[in-house]
């Protein structure tokens, strides 16, 4: 979904279902990264190291949401502000559905909250209330580590031993590891 096209889309948010009341802040929606965890070894007195893929965390976002009406606070208030709350007692703590162009393009489509803030003043008649946010992603259950085997642009690079799958490049890193041993003679 474009902004230049579909601008109003990019003033709400829907949240189980139901579309928050006023409008969120310009550049209210902060976080939301996909971050990608690593784990690097690293080889003993040479170049370089493995990396492998040790975890897709969850993402963590914010959302600042503009009121200025009585009707924005009653809404807040009565429908709006339960979606993010939780109370075990009551019923089971549920993730929620959540929909915005930016946070879908991420890859984000349910969450828990985090804090939920105090209607703030913004002056002029202007509050607002900012929302934490976790990505609610459960872990599969297969793993999903994996060490890359190199680049398509760096097969049989400086450094690279073993087998590219390719028995042109295969060959000439024989051919250059002989070459090497001969001449360090």
């Amino acid at each position: 979904m474009n902004p230049f096209t579909d601008s109003q889309a990019y003033d709400v948010v829907e949240i189980g279902g139901v579309v928050n009341p006023g409008i969120i802040a310009p550049g209210g929606i902060t976080g939301f990264k996909r971050q990608t965890e690593w784990d690097t070894k690293k080889g003993k007195g040479v170049k370089g190291g493995t990396s492998t893929l040790s975890q897709l965390p969850p993402s963590k976002g914010s959302i600042k949401f503009l009121l200025w009406t009585a009707e924005h606070f009653d809404t807040w208030d009565q429908t709006f502000r339960s979606k993010f709350e939780y109370d075990p007692t009551k019923k089971a703590v549920i993730a929620v559905d959540i929909y915005h162009p930016t946070i879908a393009n991420g890859g984000v489509h349910s969450v828990v909250t985090e804090s939920i803030g105090i209607p703030e003043h913004e002056g002029k008649g202007l509050w607002s209330i900012t929302v934490e946010l976790l990505e609610y992603l459960p872990p599969e259950k297969k793993n999903a580590t994996g060490t890359p085997s190199g680049s398509t642009s760096n097969k049989g690079g400086a450094g690279k031993t073993g087998s590219t799958d390719d028995p042109i490049a295969d060959a000439q890193q024989k051919e250059i590891a002989r070459l090497m041993a001969e001449a360090s003679k």
